[in-house]
């Protein structure tokens, strides 16, 4: 959701202003956003490799 706020509040911005640095700034926004996504996958990936379900796995 988050991604897809900042993908379009920076072309929006561009088509309102255009500023090109502002589409720039979405770039990048867009980049750390995934980052962390990825970095959290991981870090649930690596604390569940047996089960990948919620219930009574454990």
């Amino acid at each position: 959701m988050y991604l897809s706020v900042v993908l379009f509040l920076s072309s929006l911005g561009y088509e309102l202003t255009g500023i090109g640095g502002l589409d720039s700034i979405g770039a990048i926004a867009i980049a750390a956003l995934s980052f962390r996504e990825g970095r959290e996958a991981f870090q649930k990936a690596r604390g569940n490799l047996t089960c990948s379900c919620n219930s009574a796995c454990h």
